[in-house]
């Protein structure tokens, strides 16, 4: 499998793409590179990370767990092993050499129905070439698919594909939208849903292009094409390989989504419009929490209002400070009216001699112990 890779992307191939792609790419990764500096320079201390993206990053753990369950050759799911290589045989080996070996691998050393129609099938060299490329499965069950046609492969590579790779992607780019949907992951995880998506995409077209244009016999080595070590087989490489790039894409996903949530990395600061909702909210709040309080106040004023006991000492209270107002209007005017008064309410109003900051702490901390307990 490393040489059929090595031969797929070689220094030739990747010279050319460099080539092609350089002059598009490398503008662009200075200029990422320039505004990375210019964030990091002023990006905000680290933060805890939210509840929001915590439910992303566990969701990635969970996915990255199965993959990696699956990506070992020893998970209930793993196919059977590649009969070439557990038996030693060669490309040019005869069937019933082949399947004689298989035999000392099986309870009894007697060969299952499933062995004996594998072997009904494996006699040719074009048979062997369908089952180390898409499997036994498709060797043996395609319903539309035949070797003397010319374009064999094709029929087999379409009856690989829905299963085999287009179900799994489905379902890795359904995880990846779960974890960058503003609903559930939040605003830091969402900012990269265009990335994974493109990549998870990108992991597709690479896992459609290697199905369709792999070869195993042609990119084996020479000794393998002459006869003399058993070849390779690429459907039990995809089975184990395309898990673990699952798992490795989505510890990248990770790491992004968690630097960017807790501020570390791929910092950006807050539009207007973010600002201006964070305000709104904010007064929102601020003002659900006045209207609780008052509600508090209001159901205090009821309840005295209720009881005849504090009914009645609520009255006394207003006419001992109605007549205290009358005896200092008989003795020349309100009190309010006083030349001492007015002056030390002038210096009040105008903020002279009064600490404002702390007359709203002992204001705030006055409210927050009378209405203590009524919100409930």
């Amino acid at each position: 499998m490393a040489q059929a890779v090595l031969s797929l992307f070689s220094w030739g191939t990747i010279k050319s793409l460099l080539i092609f792609f350089g002059p598009v790419l490398l503008p662009r990764a200075i200029n990422f590179y320039r505004v990375f500096r210019v964030q990091l320079a002023h990006r905000p201390p680290p933060r805890q990370i939210p509840s929001q993206a915590s439910r992303a990053l566990n969701v990635l753990f969970a996915a990255i767990v199965v993959f990696l369950t699956l990506s070992v050759p020893i998970n209930p799911h793993a196919p059977a092993p590649n009969i070439f290589s557990q038996t030693g045989s060669r490309i040019t080996t005869p069937t019933d050499v082949i399947f004689a070996r298989l035999a000392r691998f099986r309870p009894e050393q007697t060969l299952t129905d499933y062995d004996k129609l594998l072997r009904s099938a494996l006699t040719s060299t074009a048979a062997r070439k369908i089952y180390l490329r898409y499997g036994p499965d498709a060797l043996l069950s395609c319903q539309f698919c035949g070797l003397d046609e010319s374009s064999s492969a094709v029929s087999y590579l379409l009856y690989y594909l829905p299963w085999n790779s287009v179900v799994p992607h489905l379902l890795h780019l359904l995880i990846l939208g779960l974890v960058t949907s503003a609903p559930f992951a939040g605003a830091d995880a969402a900012r990269w849903r265009n990335w994974f998506t493109a990549g998870g995409l990108m992991l597709a077209g690479l896992d459609f292009y290697v199905m369709g244009a792999y070869d195993p016999l042609a990119a084996a080595s020479a000794a393998v094409r002459a006869g003399q070590q058993p070849p390779s087989s690429l459907f039990h490489a995809m089975s184990f390989v395309r898990p673990l790039v699952f798992a490795l894409f989505d510890s990248v996903c990770a790491g992004l989504v968690y630097v960017s949530a807790t501020h570390r990395f791929f910092f950006s600061p807050p539009s207007q419009a973010d600002q201006i909702n964070q305000l709104v909210t904010k007064a929102t709040e601020a003002l659900a929490t006045v209207n609780r309080q008052l509600h508090g106040v209001s159901v205090a004023r009821n309840a005295v209002v209720r009881d005849k006991t504090l009914k009645a000492r609520d009255d006394w209270y207003w006419r001992t400070a109605v007549a205290m107002e009358g005896e200092a209007g008989s003795s020349g005017g309100s009190v309010w009216e006083d030349e001492e008064v007015v002056r030390a309410m002038s210096r009040a109003m105008s903020g002279q001699g009064v600490d404002m900051a702390q007359l709203g702490v002992s204001a705030g901390e006055y409210v927050g112990d009378i209405t203590r307990g009524l919100d409930t």
